[in-house]
């Protein structure tokens, strides 16, 4: 009888960290979607010829919203934590992804309030996009960095099954 409930607890444990771990991927997998939405409205910007400085900061202000909730779930909310229960050499990573999520936030709010200025400080259009296209470029290769580390623990904990 002991034996049994240990047994179902692990089952359960190993159903609620998949589970965990698959929220994890769909949240960053919306991450990158709205960066590849906002990546898509500048480009026919673009094409048209039509700079819209201040809503370009509005935008860029929603991103830093859902990154900032994002980030508070991995870091507050120990979202990261079936993870290491799964990969405890995780745990040495985390840290390093709190910096990259700060550095991350702190470029966003600077960035949206230069645009957001009366006379953006940037020469052209063109400047300005540059700038989006390196921030939003470190922006996927920290999540797809993250998404990776992700698959390789869900990968262990289904093999583990």
């Amino acid at each position: 009888m002991k034996n049994q409930k240990r047994t179902q607890y692990l089952e359960e444990s190993h159903i609620s960290t998949d589970a965990h771990l698959q929220y994890l991927l769909d949240e960053h997998e919306q991450v990158l979607s709205h960066i590849r939405e906002l990546n898509q409205w500048w480009c026919e910007l673009d094409e048209h010829g039509l700079p819209k400085y201040g809503e370009m900061g509005t935008r860029i202000e929603g991103l830093r919203d859902l990154l900032s909730k994002h980030f508070n779930d991995e870091e507050q909310e120990g979202y990261f934590k079936p993870l290491m229960d799964e990969e405890p050499a995780f745990c040495i990573m985390v840290p390093d992804f709190q910096e990259q999520h700060n550095k991350f936030l702190t470029r966003l709010d600077e960035f949206s309030c230069r645009l957001k200025q009366p006379e953006p400080p940037f020469e052209n259009w063109y400047e300005a996009i540059a700038e989006l296209q390196s921030l939003l470029a470190d922006l996927r290769t920290n999540e797809k960095r993250e998404i990776e580390q992700v698959r390789k623990a869900f990968e262990k904990s289904s093999q583990q099954k």
